[in-house]
């Protein structure tokens, strides 16, 4: 629990560590999660890389400009991340393609690319040195964090290379944007854009439990590693996705030993009798440590293609950010799927109790063509609202909240894709501002009247870029 911090917005109270590795924010009917630490979602995420689906860049709310060098940008960030495919099907892979085999509409099976090392593809030469990681030993823990360093979380790569030659500063949706509106508190001139176009992925989290199916749902500690052969582990936490023709991608997690069950359980559960999920929880739990568990339980997270019309605000009466989240058109739909993924494999569906239950949040920050649009422009480059294009010189926005639309796929290789542009203009506006002027290219401050928020006492750099890359 120490792990994990809870904001409840309905009843204005929050219990668990500031800077607890996992942040809740619950606000009326809909749930949010993010991490918290040096390398941001990419410590806690199951690693998928998956490239941005052509319905997303066809989006009209997606910069046209991205478009002429995405490819490319893509490519490097794979090789930064080092992705690779998983080089075994796992149980709970074998037990849903079974599954979903037999289902009437058409699904696709997506192959899987994970940002984990499996030692079984020679790493990209690179002239950074970046961190070394060890081999994969299919634990199944990843979303609890790596506990045998074999993720490629940005901390080994990005931030690390970023440290060798300057310093970063890293926000995320919630953080970028509430940067920016506290900025506009104190004068900053800002788009009206700024905080709309929020988007939710079109998540939808869902619980299995009691399944006898053979999923090898749970994760394994060290003691057990050296009873199961490693193909018969849980694996990686995601390693299999599969694609509805309805539109949506369902994708099954297996849950980590470090995870606290029965919040989980308690936060997503919805239909059933007033604590029917906590004696549920604790009679699993038992099963589960005494070695007796006859059943197995997994997570399923539903995503697809939202509205992106959600909303986040500071709210100046309780001086925190909220949110509204997306219209999802498709929700009935997840729903349904769910219930029927629960009939043939058998055991209790804790369906979300929430409108959304969103753990990849995009926007806020939106890229665009003008101010009237977004907050920035392809460039990650924040406007300056007194005309259309205008922007900062050296004010730079990096992270999702320049993600303008839903992915409808894990979204972490769109992120470091797009960071992977703007970081590329970053460093040419400062080669044109250096050839310019000859003096040091201050990029993180701008002009004392601006109002842009910072730390008095940061030891961040003024030589130094404000480039948020959360992951």
């Amino acid at each position: 629990m120490s792990a994990v911090r809870m904001e409840n917005q309905n009843l204005g109270i929050s219990f668990g560590p500031k800077h607890a590795l996992f942040q809740v924010y619950e606000q009326n009917d809909s749930l949010a999660a993010v991490a918290c630490g040096l390398g941001g979602g990419s410590l806690v995420n199951a690693g998928v890389m998956l490239p941005t689906p052509v319905r997303a860049r066809r989006n009209p709310k997606w910069p046209k400009e991205w478009e002429k060098n995405w490819d490319i940008c893509e490519a490097s960030a794979a090789a930064m991340l080092r992705i690779q495919s998983v080089p075994v099907k796992f149980p709970n892979v074998k037990v849903m393609r079974e599954i979903f085999e037999g289902e009437t509409e058409e699904t696709v099976d997506n192959l899987m690319n994970l940002s984990i090392n499996f030692d079984v593809e020679e790493p990209p030469s690179n002239s950074l040195k970046l961190q070394q990681t060890s081999s994969c030993l299919a634990c199944g823990n990843c979303i609890a964090g790596c506990p045998y360093n074999a993720k490629n979380s940005t901390d080994k790569n990005y931030i690390l290379s970023a440290v060798q030659v300057g310093k970063v500063a890293s926000a995320g949706v919630f953080g970028t944007t509430e940067i920016l509106f506290r900025s506009q508190m104190r004068g900053l001139r800002l788009s009206k854009a700024l905080g709309s176009g929020f988007s939710c992925n079109g998540n939808t989290v869902a619980y299995l439990a009691g399944s006898t199916a053979p999923l090898s749902g749970y994760g394994l500690d060290r003691k057990q590693m050296s009873t199961i052969p490693f193909q018969e582990r849980p694996g990686p936490s995601i390693s299999s996705a599969f694609t509805s023709s309805l539109g949506f991608t369902i994708q099954s997690a297996v849950l980590p030993r470090a995870y606290p069950y029965l919040l989980f359980k308690g936060i997503v559960s919805y239909g059933w009798p007033t604590g029917y999920w906590f004696f549920h929880g604790i009679i699993d739990k038992l099963k589960h440590i005494t070695g007796l568990k006859s059943t197995q339980a997994i997570v399923l997270n539903a995503m697809g293609y939202d509205e992106s019309d959600g909303n986040i605000v500071l709210d100046k009466n309780m001086d925190k950010i909220c949110f509204t989240p997306p219209h999802d058109p498709l929700l009935p739909q997840k729903i349904e799927a769910y219930q029927k993924l629960t009939k043939k494999l058998g055991g209790f569906l804790f369906i979300p109790r929430y409108r959304s239950t969103a753990v990849h949040l995009l926007g806020g920050c939106n890229a665009s063509s003008d101010s009237l649009g977004g907050v920035c422009n392809h460039n990650g480059q924040v406007f300056d609202p007194k005309t259309p294009t205008s922007v900062y010189p050296g004010l730079y926005v990096c992270d999702a909240s320049l993600i303008p639309c839903s992915v409808g796929l894990n979204p972490c290789l769109t992120i470091a894709t797009a960071a992977e542009h703007v970081s590329r203009h970053i460093v040419q506006n400062a080669l044109d501002y250096k050839g310019k002027r000859d003096k040091n290219f201050d990029i993180l401050t701008v002009d004392r009247n601006s109002g842009l928020v910072a730390d008095k006492n940061s030891d961040i750099d003024h030589n130094s870029l404000f480039c948020s890359t959360k992951l």
